[in-house]
């Protein structure tokens, strides 16, 4: 059974939205020599063609290693370890307008980029023919890598309107894509990385360890390149021909890293995969059913994986004991999480509450303020409106027994003027007589009520 696997496989945003699947992996296992490769190729507009441009980049770099294992002496690695991660583009002391700044005035994120240059400072006087052969070896496998997209485009013209896309990048932008590898070879081993993804490596005791340093500016949706200005700078790499030899490693594109979420479920899924080496299961066929469920449960993009587990000097009982008592420590952990997770919960939830219980309290004083306000407000509308309703009262009885008088004065007036209105007739008689005997009528009247 070969001890070198590899499984690439089109991520759930990749299947609905029909586009390829833009990661390529490789493996190799022969002449005492195991190689794995991983490519990501990028997702955005401009990325045109990287899927192309991963899968031959993982071809280059596959022939490229090939060729230093055969060419280059052993003994140029021996007794020596060595890692480095990517140069700094600039002087995290610097700030945008040119004044020094301290240590003390970065924020965190400042911070992580000045330790990784004072990494690369320190490193950088170290084993100086190795990393010559390094460098040379990252030089010619992108050198390599532009002549075959090159080829590529000349075969398959880029169209005028995937030209207009670029806006006058150059072709390796359409290309462009990340780049993860590892060898081992009899005496050493070596590994390099641009951009994001993972590489990590297992002893005989289950320890996972990542070889290659980390770049603190592959960040988020940000990832270091081969298609970028200077990929060269950017390249983090590692060696050792002192003996350490890993008996395990993986390599994972973003995908399977973004979607397992933790990097203790990823050694997880790594130990389960080491499992299936001891059980002589076919790895690529196990990985070809369940990557598509990684993906669909995690975060949908391509999933790239690439390793070999070499158990040519492992006591495999032994091995098998110490998966599953890691297996179960996860398990314990997992359960411990869980709980604490439940409990905190719990906490948060109770928390919560406390504060709605306090902007409740706060509310409903301010509310019953507010009530006593309206109540008192009530009772003294409340005496307003029995002070208003005994003046109406009263003034209803004034006007009932004044409309009660008023009738009766008028019934005495006509009774009155009944009784006088003969007299008064009487009288207007005697006048009138009176006037004419005296011959002047301009004294005449005439009764009239």
């Amino acid at each position: 059974m070969k001890s070198a696997f590899n499984k690439s496989v089109k991520g759930a945003s990749h299947i609905a939205s029909g586009k390829p699947c833009q990661d390529y992996s490789i493996s190799y296992d022969g002449c005492g020599i195991v190689i794995a490769v991983v490519c990501d190729g990028h997702g955005g507009s401009s990325y045109f063609r990287s899927d192309v441009g991963s899968r031959l980049a993982a071809e280059v770099t596959l022939d490229q290693l090939r060729e230093f294992a055969r060419d280059i002496p052993p003994e140029t690695f021996a007794n020596k370890k060595f890692a480095i991660t990517a140069k700094p583009k600039r002087n995290p002391f610097i700030d945008s307008e040119g004044k020094r700044v301290r240590y003390e005035e970065l924020n965190e994120e400042q911070r992580r980029y000045a330790r990784q240059a004072q990494a690369y400072v320190e490193a950088e006087g170290q084993c100086k023919e190795q990393r010559a052969c390094m460098e040379a070896l990252l030089n010619d496998i992108y050198e390599e890598w532009k002549r075959e997209i090159l080829r590529d485009e000349k075969a398959n013209p880029l169209s005028k309107q995937e030209r207009n896309i670029l806006n006058g990048q150059g072709i390796e932008t359409a290309y462009g894509c990340t780049l993860l590898a590892f060898m081992k070879t009899p005496d050493y081993w070596l590994s390099f990385h641009i951009g994001d993804g993972k590489i990590l490596v297992c002893d005989s005791s289950l320890v996972w360890t990542t070889p290659v340093p980390e770049d603190c500016t592959c960040f988020l949706n940000y990832t270091t390149s081969l298609c970028d200005n200077n990929p060269l700078g950017e390249f983090r790499y590692a060696f050792s021909g002192n003996g350490d030899q890993p008996f395990a490693v993986m390599l994972c594109s973003d995908g399977a890293d973004g979607s397992v979420r933790t990097d203790d479920n990823l050694q997880d899924f790594y130990e389960q995969i080491i499992g299936l080496f001891l059980d002589g299961d076919d790895v690529e066929e196990e990985l070809s059913s369940c990557l598509p469920e990684v993906s669909k449960d995690g975060n949908k993009d391509d999933v790239s994986i690439s390793g070999f587990v070499d158990l040519k000097d492992i006591d495999t009982e032994g091995l098998r004991k110490k998966l599953e008592i890691k297996k179960r420590n996860r398990n314990i952990k997992s359960d411990y999480r869980a709980r604490e997770s439940e409990i905190n919960a719990i906490k948060e939830k109770i928390d919560h509450l406390r504060i709605k219980y306090e902007m409740r309290k706060e509310l409903r004083f301010g509310k019953q303020t507010e009530l006593e306000g309206i109540r008192h407000g009530l009772k003294m509308k409340e005496k307003e409106l029995e002070s208003i309703e005994v003046s109406v009262s009263t003034i209803k009885r004034e006007i009932e027994e004044l409309e009660q008088t008023l009738e009766t004065k008028n019934k005495d007036l006509e009774d009155w003027k009944f009784t006088v209105k003969n007299e008064m007739a009487e009288n207007e008689a005697a006048l009138t007589n009176n006037a004419k005997d005296d011959g002047d009528t301009s004294s005449l009247a005439v009764t009239n009520w």
